[in-house]
């Protein structure tokens, strides 16, 4: 089973145009409840990322927010594409401890894989212990050893039917 970047990623993340004030992005982020920001040009091209710590650290040091959003930005940031197999990626998030990762297609801004994410599904998924026999009726629940339903952990867009553990290719490239 392959589980898309797609199918786990937030839809339009908040983001900005360059030159926003920093003051305007944290209130979107507070609004938001985000703990990161996109700075992006006209067309939604993704061209930046300023976490919440870093508009944190420049009120705390300058005292105000009214520098454009890009004077604190990092424009080096690695891009997911949807069609990327999300499993594949959790290697991302355990070595280079990303919390959230931008999602483009063709360069536009179309979405954010976060670490909850992946772990939430990779949770859900390893509490599935199916054999080839069985499977389950549409309606039913499995308890898993934690006593969790696997309904009450999985993403409701997630199908919890005919899912067998031995599908799932979870082991990403592994770094020394």
């Amino acid at each position: 089973m392959q589980v898309r970047v797609r199918d786990l990623m937030t839809v339009n993340p908040v983001s900005v145009l360059m030159g926003t004030s920093l003051q305007e992005a944290a209130t979107q982020m507070i609004l938001a409840e985000s703990a990161e920001i996109y700075v992006t040009d006209q067309e939604m091209r993704l061209i930046g990322v300023v976490p919440d710590y870093a508009i944190l650290k420049h009120k705390l040091m300058h005292q105000n927010l009214e520098a454009p959003i890009d004077s604190i930005m990092n424009v080096q940031l690695e891009s997911l594409s949807p069609e990327d197999d999300a499993l594949q990626l959790a290697h991302l998030f355990r070595d280079r401890r990303n919390s959230c990762m931008a999602v483009t297609e063709n360069g536009l801004l179309i979405g954010k894989l976060s670490c909850r994410d992946l772990f939430r599904t990779i949770m859900a998924l390893d509490s599935i212990e199916l054999t080839d026999e069985q499977a389950l009726e549409p309606g039913s629940a499995i308890t898993a050893d934690s006593g969790h339903t696997v309904s009450s952990i999985n993403p409701p867009h997630l199908s919890r039917y005919n899912l067998r553990k031995e599908q799932l290719q979870l082991n990403g490239p592994k770094s020394e």
